[in-house]
């Protein structure tokens, strides 16, 4: 491997590394998943399916649009959520495939 070539992996590192640490929390987990399987939801159904107050989620959605996981439309009084990174989406459709759907014995 080349210097240039270990210099580019060495970012793509940091930039996975600095979204796992982001997403390394239960609450930010369920909150992709549910925007996985809905495709997009309100910050409504968002709060009811993953158990968080209006407070807690929205501190939640705030930390995952900042680091532009996710992204927002306001449609009247409704603010809808959707993943905005297209690889986020990807890893977090392997990862419902593998952990969250019933295994086959």
């Amino acid at each position: 491997m080349s210097k240039t070539d270990t210099r580019a992996l060495e970012r793509q590192a940091k930039e996975v590394a600095a979204l796992m640490r982001m997403l390394a929390s239960e609450q930010r987990l369920l909150i992709v998943c549910k925007l996985v399987e809905y495709g997009e939801a309100s910050a409504g159904t968002l709060a009811e399916e993953v158990g968080l107050s209006a407070s807690a989620l929205s501190q939640h959605l705030a930390k995952l649009k900042a680091e532009r996981v996710v992204a927002a439309r306001r449609d009247g009084q409704v603010i809808w959520y959707r993943i905005a990174d297209r690889r986020v989406e990807e890893l977090f459709s392997t990862l419902h495939r593998l952990f969250c759907t019933p295994r086959k014995r």
